[in-house]
């Protein structure tokens, strides 16, 4: 396999205190154009992600960057890459795409029996397995998708027949119109709240990874997704309508570019230039292997720390060894933003980029880079 796996040291992370054994995350949610515009991926770059589901780790490599290292605290998470990994290897297109989940569940059990006798043996039951319990393939499989997810399904007929009704807009003025007459004041703003609260969203994700939230899940989520509503042409967003209605039925030219069938064999030409790590994202940048990194992508990581860690982070970054490094990374429910006359440049990417391609959810995103 052209993918190859690194054992490695500590930022302090709320990330430390939970289990990780299982899959928690099936999808990335930071998008690609936001990515894309934040690190500006050259030929010459090394990059660094977390590999949380692979998507981003793929989206970069369509790039073909020098070098690119995945990197992610939970080897189940990169157990999924290098998974997707093999599929690309040694399988066509379609199978990768139904396996995703894309063409709904009567195609997953018939895309994986063609991969499961092809598997190293020592994969090959664990993968049966995990395709027994998620018959409805990969991308609605991670705790925290399987419960977004399920939103919808917890909706009355009435407000699932509005929401659908809200992909059908091609006038930015007639959905916002729709939504304020037809679900804002229906049930429908209680029932996402609720769902969305804080102890519910601890169905999605560990009640510990919310110790440093700033804000109440729930309302801060629906305020977004409001705002979204009035700026974006939900019926192109991929996140938008994987939130609501899951992977099936999604035009193709509004999936990730990993996904698209036109950057199948880009991405099979670059995976040599893949490494796996099984580490912290923050550690791996300030061992001596990290050193040759000068652009990374760190998620929402720092959503799990204190701002005083932040800061501690911050210092360490810019005096370590090596090409001075740029990196992205999101706030959700914590506003983390460098410390003035810290050596750093911040800019919110939010502000600098369409979000048309962008998931609502998210606080902003910050783009930090050595001063010059």
């Amino acid at each position: 396999m052209p993918a190859t796996i690194l054992k490695s040291v500590m930022m302090h992370s709320e990330f430390y205190n939970v289990e990780l054994d299982r899959l928690r995350y099936s999808l990335v949610w930071e998008d690609s154009q936001t990515l894309y515009s934040g690190l500006d991926i050259q030929p010459d770059d090394r990059v660094l992600l977390i590999t949380s589901a692979g998507c981003n780790v793929l989206n970069a490599l369509l790039k073909s960057p020098r070098q690119m290292v995945a990197v992610d605290l939970n080897p189940v998470q990169n157990a999924l890459l290098l998974f997707k990994v093999f599929l690309i290897t040694h399988h066509n297109h379609a199978i990768f795409h139904a396996l995703m989940g894309f063409d709904g569940l009567a195609a997953v059990a018939p895309a994986f029996a063609q991969v499961a006798p092809t598997l190293p043996a020592e994969g090959r039951g664990y993968w049966t397995s995990f395709f027994n319990s998620h018959p409805e393939g990969i991308l609605t499989a991670g705790k925290l998708e399987a419960y977004i997810t399920g939103f919808f399904r917890t909706l009355d007929a009435d407000n699932r027949q509005k929401l659908r009704q809200l992909i059908q807009f091609d006038n930015l003025d007639e959905q916002r119109s729709y939504f304020q007459n037809q679900l804002a004041t229906s049930t429908f703003r209680k029932q996402f709240i609720h769902y969305f609260d804080e102890a519910n969203l601890s169905k999605g994700r560990d009640p510990k990874l919310f110790k440093y939230a700033q804000e109440s899940g729930g309302e801060a989520f629906y305020n977004r997704f409001v705002h979204h509503l009035s700026t974006v042409e939900v019926q192109y967003n991929f996140f938008f309508r994987f939130f609501l209605f899951g992977p099936e039925h999604l035009p193709e030219f509004i999936l990730p570019p990993c996904y698209q069938p036109q950057n199948y064999a880009a991405l099979r030409a670059n995976l040599h230039r893949l490494t796996i790590v099984d580490n912290e994202a923050v550690d791996y940048l300030l061992s001596a292997e990290g050193q040759t990194i000068n652009k990374a992508s760190l998620s929402n990581i720092f959503e799990y720390t204190s701002q005083r860690e932040f800061e501690r982070v911050c210092r360490l970054l810019l005096v370590r060894e090596g090409p001075s490094l740029r990196f992205v990374f999101w706030n959700l429910l914590q506003e983390q933003t460098a410390p003035p006359n810290s050596g750093w440049i911040e800019v919110e990417l939010s502000n600098q980029t369409p979000q048309d391609t962008a998931c609502f959810y998210f606080r902003n995103v910050r783009q930090i880079q050595p001063v010059r």
